[in-house]
């Protein structure tokens, strides 16, 4: 639906299906820790985030990706030959500025926990493009995936856990029932005919981005039919189910994106899982002034 592993089966460009995704440094930041619906706030000075993700805890991470021209400047500083390439291919000047900022933000982000230089990041790429740290980063066994809609992206990282995460802008979709009956399993598809009028949209959508998470997780691009399995995010706690085989070991977790968003994240293994999250301000800050951050609602 969006874009960022850089397709999307409806609208914007992510990262984790097909392909990939800039920061300045010393900016202080604040993160919204949950822990048990408890929410308890960290400091990551003088730039978040301060190390990598604890043993069981997810860092999900949102960014506008329409920062001042200076920001974007410094991005693109950060980017490698083939990211380059893959810019000047772009037709239209917002969707390159998307691309070039994302990509920097995921370099700056990573250089942080790896403390190495955005520059010299290094990106591998599984069969359906989905991105990961190349030797010898990935001795490190950080994950991280992200996407992006309209002018928000979001970006999630764990060590030693298979991560997806999708972000879809809130519109109306007035044929919801239509497109579940083609893109949803009939359960979720029953779901959804449950729901009020008012709230079908809002419903579709949740129902969405869960399913686009978990198949940016797995890696498999389009090679995994979203009728195959059912998100169950209705259910507590949200559980993902595949026909004809237990409950699996991954979990389903619905976010809380900015306003106008809906957002949704799967984890292997990641039941009783802590999910850190905060926003990074890219817009009308001077760069390296050290104004305070923007939190997530």
């Amino acid at each position: 639906m969006t874009g960022g592993q850089e397709d999307k089966r409806t609208g914007g460009r992510e990262e984790g299906r097909t392909g990939d995704e800039c920061l300045a440094s010393s900016i202080p930041q604040s993160a919204f820790t949950i822990h048990n619906s408890q929410f308890t706030i960290h400091n990551f000075p003088p730039f978040l985030p301060s190390s990598l993700p604890a043993s069981g805890v997810v860092h999900v991470c949102y960014a506008r990706l329409d920062p001042p021209a200076a920001f974007i400047a410094q991005m693109e500083q950060t980017l490698a030959a083939d990211e380059w390439a893959r810019l000047r291919r772009f037709h239209f000047a917002d969707d390159a500025r998307r691309y070039a900022v994302r990509r920097g933000i995921l370099r700056h982000l990573l250089g942080r926990y790896l403390d190495i230089p955005p520059a010299e990041i290094v990106f591998a790429y599984g069969p359906q493009h989905k991105p990961a740290l190349s030797e010898p980063q990935a001795k490190t066994n950080l994950r991280f995936n992200l996407s992006d809609s309209g002018e928000m992206a979001v970006y999630a990282f764990a060590v030693g856990q298979e991560i997806g995460v999708d972000i879809e802008a809130q519109r109306d979709f007035p044929d919801a029932r239509q497109l579940a009956e083609s893109f949803f399993s009939p359960v979720e598809a029953e779901w959804l005919r449950q729901q009020p009028p008012e709230e079908e949209s809002t419903a579709f959508l949740r129902c969405w981005t869960c399913k686009e998470a978990v198949v940016k997780a797995l890696g498999d691009g389009l090679m995994s039919p979203l009728q195959a399995f059912t998100v169950a995010h209705w259910q507590t706690p949200p559980r993902l189910l595949w026909p004809s085989a237990p409950p699996s070991d991954w979990s389903i977790h619905l976010l809380n994106p900015p306003a106008g968003y809906c957002a949704a994240l799967a984890v292997s293994g990641g039941r009783g899982l802590g999910i850190g999250d905060w926003g990074v301000e890219t817009g009308d800050w001077g760069l390296g002034t050290g104004d305070s951050p923007i939190p997530n609602p």
